[in-house]
């Protein structure tokens, strides 16, 4: 269970555990990271609801992506911005590394940014109030689910960070586990179910193309698949 907790604090700021146990198999909580998604979704579809008794969809919306970027600390958004910085910035693979880890925010980014904002706010302002519902509880947890596959099968284009931990890592049973969980969870809404395979198949384009650029994916190219792919599901609801 702990492992679960420390997994969930990694990836968000919500804090169980304020001292936990070192856990030398910690990137094995990667199976965890469909359960972190959904506690996520469950988070943002009960302020949703609340929200619509009181504020225009729009308005919902707006407040939902705002308290979403809190629980998250925009670590995904953060990483989309200096993955389009650093992607289309006409650089060698070594400049695109150092572009994507200064922290300034260049004009791709800010870009990039306000894009996947809008989308989201408009999208989810589109949906009924229950279809919204739904979707909100499901989309962070494709958004971990990405991020699972985009670790899978795949070098590790820094030679140090935080990505290390999962990148390159993770096994088969735990990809396979990880796809059950999201599965199971898709019950909710079985609409959501084909996704997973959009999903997948647009993680290993992602890949292929992070690869060719800078030899692998980093933390921030998986939190630009994992916004990414939430978008793209954002989208897929709307059609289907």
């Amino acid at each position: 269970m702990q492992r679960f907790f420390t997994t969930l604090q990694f990836l968000t700021r919500i804090t169980v555990i304020k001292n936990p146990e070192y856990d030398e198999d910690f990137k094995k909580g990667i199976i965890y990271f469909p359960i972190v998604g959904l506690v996520l979704g469950l988070i943002l579809a009960v302020f949703y609801k609340g929200f619509t008794y009181f504020f225009p969809n729009t308005v919902t919306s707006i407040l939902v992506v705002a308290i979403y970027l809190g629980l998250t600390g925009g670590l995904h958004l953060d990483g989309l911005a200096d993955t389009f910085d650093g992607f289309y910035s006409s650089r060698t693979r070594d400049e695109i590394l150092v572009i994507m880890k200064d922290s300034r925010l260049g004009s791709n980014g800010v870009i990039v940014i306000l894009i996947s904002i809008l989308l989201k706010v408009f999208l989810i302002t589109n949906f009924s109030e229950n279809t919204g519902f739904l979707v909100l509880i499901l989309m962070p947890m494709m958004g971990r689910l990405a991020a699972v596959h985009g670790s899978y099968n795949i070098n590790y284009a820094r030679e140090k960070g935080l990505g290390n931990i999962y990148i390159g890592n993770i096994t088969r049973e735990e990809m396979v586990y990880a796809n059950i969980i999201a599965m199971i969870i898709c019950l909710i809404d079985i609409r959501a179910i084909p996704f997973i395979l959009i999903l997948g198949i647009f993680s290993m384009i992602f890949k292929d193309h992070s690869k060719n650029i800078i030899g692998g994916m980093t933390g921030d190219t998986l939190g630009a698949l994992s916004e990414l792919t939430e978008i793209i599901f954002l989208l897929y609801m709307t059609v289907v």
